[in-house]
């Protein structure tokens, strides 16, 4: 499994867990444990935590750059992508926040609409434009 493979596992978890209304670490963990392999396993499984023990910072972000609409409003897998963004910029080390734009994009384009990808690319842009945070 590749990392762009893995990401895009990730974000089906975090839609997954959005759905069933669980986005806790615990479910998380589990999922990427079942459906992630290789190398790729512990990076998808600590980053995945890291997004749900911190889902109401990464929302608030999102919440803050968005001018159209609120998480509670956006599509859920336009969601999903944002969070795994926001969450890899914030909490991942060794990416780039352009891998995580093209990225964020490509799996907006391939799950939701081209009117999605647009949106993601301009929320995303506009958090990312704060810089990574400290934590």
């Amino acid at each position: 499994m590749t990392r762009r493979q893995s990401r895009e596992t990730m974000m089906q978890i975090l839609f997954e867990l959005e759905v069933a209304g669980e986005l806790d670490a615990l479910h998380a963990s589990a999922l990427a444990e079942e459906m992630i392999d290789n190398k790729e396993k512990e990076r998808s499984k600590t980053l995945l935590v890291n997004i749900t023990d911190n889902m109401n910072s990464i929302d608030d972000e999102i919440n803050a750059h968005s001018k159209s609409w609120k998480t509670s409003r956006m599509p859920k897998v336009d969601l999903a992508v944002l969070r795994l963004a926001v969450g890899e910029a914030r909490y991942a080390d060794d990416v780039s926040d352009a891998v995580v734009v093209s990225e964020a994009i490509n799996l907006a384009k391939k799950y939701s609409t081209e009117q999605s990808a647009s949106f993601v690319h301009g929320v995303l842009g506009a958090v990312l434009k704060d810089g990574r945070s400290d934590e």
